[in-house]
């Protein structure tokens, strides 16, 4: 199979451009709406009537012979009544269909928008529930970029996202049939076939053959949570991200098949782990290829992870066909703790020599809530996090012991640290027991300074 040449489609990209007017002479539409109730306004006259013409403030109990509520019954009503069971899907945009399951698109509205419209406090009030409350799914970078158009106060009360990232293929050759490599999920017996675009053959080496926008649209994806333009920030302060307190990100990438692509641009590394580094304290990924290439995409989006960082790693959970989107059933899932072998104070690294106080300038990932349980193999090596089940149940989590130096549960890897430990001359068994960092003996010992240098060097 030849992997597919990674490149943004043509038609895909003037399309966008096309339907980018349309929003530019709304925003206009609105202005000039806002300008004539201001105009009313001050000649004391109202404006028609309307559907968001009356928002006042909502009757007391003199001025109304409705029953009084008080104002946190009635924020409690408010707060069920804009909160959804379901992610928000594509928040101020329309959803295309093919990026949707059946069960999504047959899904009723989950939140009482019209209750924004009925007066001026519920307006207020509700649109902070309404962001705050709220989990959303992103299908499209359109999507992302409109909601730049959200008001900082409300996307900085936005802690999780998800990206669903669905890899587009593109052919300008007739019969030539492309499919998904049987190993794309534990489940998968038989190898499936891929929806391709067909595209008039061009008299030009730049947009023919076996093409795909899937990295470079993980690419846009990630550019869009760079901080976007607004006046009303000051020059001489930094600007803040789209979502300046995200904590958690969920990337779905669907049809990202074993032998497809191409390795990941080397863009990839610079937005990843340089523009958005260490911003994360958790990273869930679900369908990376395994293969080289989906290793290295690893690797790189790691680097937005703090350190300490739960990076969780999974199986495909969609699969897009021609007849749409279909679920993939399976927990499949894997977890690892990213550069948690950090130097503490009074330990000497390379990076202390020109810059002494590097670490403190990025701050780890927190400690999770909690107490966790008592394990004799709780050292300086080891660090407890809350890990979920499952994918689909982020927040239902159970302690899991980790090992801080590769970072993977210590059920996988305390068998190999004791036979460590015990190898070896008798007279190396002692020293290797006696932790340098702690002082104590446990499984594992540390030696600070061979170890942190030998691990940060191999780091990404």
């Amino acid at each position: 199979m030849n992997a597919a040449w990674e490149c943004r489609d043509q038609s895909d990209q003037s399309e966008e451009y096309f339907n980018q007017p349309l929003r530019l002479e709304n925003q206009r539409l609105q202005d000039e709406n806002l300008a004539l109730k201001r105009l009313l306004r001050e000649n004391g006259l109202r404006w028609p009537a309307g559907p968001y013409s009356q928002l006042q403030d909502p009757p007391s109990q003199a001025s109304s012979d409705l029953p009084y509520l008080p104002v946190e019954v009635m924020l409690k009503i408010l707060s069920y009544a804009l909160t959804s069971r379901h992610p928000v899907m594509d928040p101020l945009c329309s959803s295309k269909k093919e990026n949707l399951t059946t069960e999504e698109q047959n899904r009723s509205n989950q939140i009482a928008i019209h209750f924004l419209a009925t007066c001026k406090t519920y307006y207020v009030e509700g649109k902070k529930l309404m962001w705050a409350n709220n989990t959303f799914v992103f299908t499209s970078v359109q999507a992302m970029k409109a909601f730049a158009n959200v008001d900082l106060v409300y996307r900085q009360m936005v802690k999780q996202v998800s990206f669903r990232i669905i890899a587009q293929f593109y052919d300008d050759e007739e019969g030539r049939i492309h499919r998904l490599s049987s190993e794309y999920h534990p489940s998968q017996s038989r190898r499936l076939k891929l929806p391709v675009q067909k595209r008039v053959k061009e008299p030009t080496l730049a947009r023919r053959g076996f093409r795909a926008y899937a990295w470079y649209q993980l690419i846009d994806f990630l550019e869009a949570l760079l901080p976007p333009f607004d006046p009303a920030i000051e020059h001489h302060k930094p600007r803040p991200r789209l979502l300046p307190n995200l904590e958690r990100l969920r990337i779905d990438l669907v049809n990202f098949g074993e032998g497809l692509f191409m390795s990941p641009p080397t863009h990839l590394h610079d937005v990843a782990a340089h523009q958005l580094g260490c911003a994360l304290n958790e990273l869930v990924i679900a369908g990376l290829p395994i293969d080289d290439t989906g290793f290295r995409a690893r690797t790189e989006l790691c680097g937005m992870l703090r350190d300490d960082g739960l990076l969780i790693d999974h199986a495909p959970t969609l699969v897009a066909q021609k007849n749409g989107l279909q679920p993939l059933a399976g927990h499949h899932i894997h977890y690892k703790v990213v550069r948690a072998m950090r130097p503490s104070r009074g330990i000497t690294h390379h990076h202390h020599d020109d810059r002494p106080n590097f670490f403190d300038e990025f701050p780890p990932a927190p400690k999770d809530e909690g107490i966790p349980p008592f394990s004799e193999n709780a050292s300086c090596r080891t660090i407890w996090k809350k890990v979920p089940e499952c994918i689909g149940r982020l927040d239902n989590r159970n302690w899991v012991l980790f090992d801080r130096v590769s970072g993977l549960p210590w059920d996988d890897v305390e068998e190999e640290i004791t036979m460590l430990d015990f190898s070896g001359d008798s007279e190396d068994e002692d020293m290797a027991m006696v932790c340098e960092n702690c002082g104590e003996v446990h499984p594992g010992s540390i030696p600070p300074d061979e170890l942190l240098d030998e691990m940060y060097d191999d780091d990404p």
